[in-house]
């Protein structure tokens, strides 16, 4: 998926689509609000975290682990409350900026990322 989506440049540009999704769109505010906010931005370091993960979590470079170690991404993420309307909300943001990222890319590896999307905002959810 890391070569579909773009590598590192075409991985940047759907973080950069999603986190403008989640602070613009009125059906993310919950999921924004999860966030540490500055002045209604999420901080860059919080964006650069996820371009870091995404990039080893679809194939590509393990820059998160080369600079955080492993993710454990739900322990990451116990310190917030994330019910299934969060989840619900951070993956209509990821959706939405795939839909956007990139037009030529198959429907069946489109489908096959969206199904790996939705796997781990599954494993973060840590309330009902």
């Amino acid at each position: 998926m890391y070569q579909i989506l773009g590598e590192e440049e075409g991985i940047y540009e759907l973080v950069k689509s999603f986190y403008t999704i989640m602070e613009s769109d009125p059906k993310a505010v919950d999921c924004l609000n999860v966030h540490e906010l500055e002045n209604g931005i999420i901080p860059d370091e919080v964006k650069k975290k996820l371009f870091m993960f995404l990039c080893g979590w679809l194939g590509g470079p393990n820059l998160f682990v080369e600079a955080y170690g492993h993710p454990r991404m739900r322990a990451r993420h116990l310190h917030v409350k994330i019910s299934s309307k969060e989840k619900g909300q951070w993956i209509y943001c990821m959706y939405k900026a795939l839909d956007h990222h990139n037009k030529l890319i198959k429907k069946s590896d489109k489908k096959i990322t969206k199904n790996s999307f939705m796997a781990l905002a599954m494993r973060i959810q840590n309330q009902l």
